[in-house]
């Protein structure tokens, strides 16, 4: 059975001597009040029964539904609560005195993405009788090349938000409708924070919405071994992310820029042609968005359909726009559709100050620079 690396390493500090052991965990003491259900089936897979520990707020009844924070750790029985004093016990408390229902699942090594899809249906299915409203995960060092994978699937929509603490998983491409908290460990291995700062970067380029937390003094495992205010703080901030995130209206908004986000991701990965064809559809509903069409016609540029780009731009001339945001890729466009005089009439829509002298021997507009009217744009005063 394979070990979580979180496991290993508090094993590790804790046989490295007294003064790299603990007193005690970071979580702040628990709030009163809370019930815990232990045992509860959630699903079977064969003759093997699943279940799941429940740990609710002091308060809370099926009448309203709380937000869910499902904690993804390969663990059955008693070991659901964690190594080392319940570790996920600890979390599940501390999740359920800040108002979310947390959640510790059996989830068998080896099979923990097919028992997963099991527990997130059974909360879909049942969640109004847990009182459990939209979901959230978290996942933590080596539990996170399994979960990362799962949650980034296209059709776990059911997931509304995800945490990954010092962790990574194979993930290609993100989902723009998954608000995503990664915590990176400052303190942790290089190797293990350079795959984390590239799978974030990944994020990124795709626009996916994915907020990079650096603890900066943490290690790994930081919660158990980094007993202190910063450590605290970040536990505050995760939980928060969790509850703030699964909002019906946060999650709303999100869904409402998603045509938009997605566009702009097809630009930042070079998917020019997909980029042009979103924007298309979107200038074709609201036409009268200027700075829609401007991102439409810096994707026709990328796509190299020039022609059309330029007559994009056209429609933006007397557009409340930034001068330089559009004139320069309307220059570009246009002096690649063939016409170098629009081009140098765009970037003479760009007031003096705002045309930088490097424009003067830019590549792109390499062309240029032997015509008399665009050599006296960088004379005007």
């Amino acid at each position: 059975m394979r070990t979580c690396t979180i496991f290993l390493y508090l094993v590790a500090a804790a046989a490295s001597g007294a003064e790299a052991q603990p007193a005690r965990y970071a979580f702040p003491p628990p709030a009163a009040g809370i019930t815990t259900q232990l045992d509860v089936q959630y699903g079977t897979s064969g003759t093997t029964r699943l279940a799941m520990d429940v740990y609710k707020p002091a308060g809370a009844s099926s009448s309203a539904r709380v937000p869910v924070l499902i904690f993804f750790n390969r663990a059955q029985g008693e070991g659901r609560s964690g190594f080392m004093n319940g570790f996920y016990a600890q979390w599940a408390r501390t999740a359920a005195s800040k108002g979310l229902i947390g959640i510790l699942p059996d989830l068998r090594d080896g099979s923990e993405a097919a028992d997963f899809r099991l527990l997130v249906q059974y909360l879909e299915d049942h969640g109004a009788e847990l009182g459990a409203g939209p979901i959230g995960v978290y996942a933590a060092s080596g539990n996170v090349s399994a979960a990362f994978p799962v949650l980034e699937d296209p059709a776990m929509t059911a997931v509304k938000a995800a945490v990954i603490y010092y962790g990574t998983g194979r993930v290609e491409t993100f989902r723009l409708d998954l608000p995503v908290l990664y915590v990176r460990a400052g303190l942790d291995r290089p190797p293990l924070n350079e795959a984390i700062a590239a799978l974030a970067g990944r994020a990124v380029a795709q626009n996916a919405p994915l907020t990079l937390l650096n603890y900066a003094g943490g290690h790994h495992g930081f919660e158990a071994l980094d007993d202190t205010d910063a450590t605290r703080d970040v536990i505050e901030q995760t939980l928060a992310f969790v509850k703030r995130k699964t909002e019906p209206d946060y999650q709303a908004a999100l869904r409402g820029t998603l045509p938009e986000a997605t566009a702009a991701g097809y630009v930042q990965t070079g998917k020019t042609k997909e980029a042009a064809d979103a924007y298309a559809a979107m200038v074709a509903k609201t036409p009268d968005q200027p700075s829609l069409r401007l991102a439409y016609g810096e994707a026709l540029l990328r796509d190299k359909q020039y022609a059309t780009a330029c007559a994009e731009f056209e429609k933006l001339r007397d557009k409340p726009l930034g001068p330089r945001d559009r004139g320069l890729p309307a220059a570009e466009s246009c002096l690649l559709a063939g016409d170098p005089v629009k081009a140098v009439g765009w970037l003479d829509t760009i007031p003096a100050r705002f045309l930088p002298a490097s424009i003067a021997d830019d590549p792109r507009f390499a062309a240029l620079k032997g015509r008399a009217d665009f050599q006296a744009l960088f004379k005007r005063q």
